[in-house]
């Protein structure tokens, strides 16, 4: 009986390392409260695949933008085991909205990763 609960709690903790990634985006250098169109800003990502072994490429990976244009953006870089970072400049677009919005995508059997940031116009 011991065995079979030691091996159940193994399993859980395995399967809930298994999940999708861990994504998160910040500005480098200073933010801004409110930017303005024309406002240059470099924005890392860091991506941590939090299993072992992912089934899609990190170049698989899916961007999306509103308001702004992207300027551009370094390759991948693993800086840990399982964890990359990559930097992307985008300019704010000269637009009517009061928001700009960049987002990631990954979709993979393990519920991929979703992450996005606001900028305010």
């Amino acid at each position: 009986m011991r065995k079979l609960i030691l091996l159940l709690i193994f399993i859980s903790a395995f399967l809930i390392n298994t999940t999708g990634c861990e994504l998160k985006f910040s500005i480098s250098g200073e933010p801004k409260e409110v930017y303005k169109a024309g406002d240059e800003v470099i924005i890392e990502i860091q991506m941590t695949l939090t299993h072992r072994v992912c089934e899609i490429e990190l170049s698989q990976s899916k961007f999306s933008f509103e308001g702004l244009k992207v300027l551009g953006a370094t390759p991948w870089k693993e800086v840990h085991q399982g964890t990359y970072i990559r930097q992307v400049k985008i300019q704010l677009a000269d637009d009517n909205k009061s928001e700009a919005k960049l987002s990631l995508t990954r979709k993979c059997s393990k519920e991929g990763g979703f992450c996005e940031i606001v900028l305010n116009k």
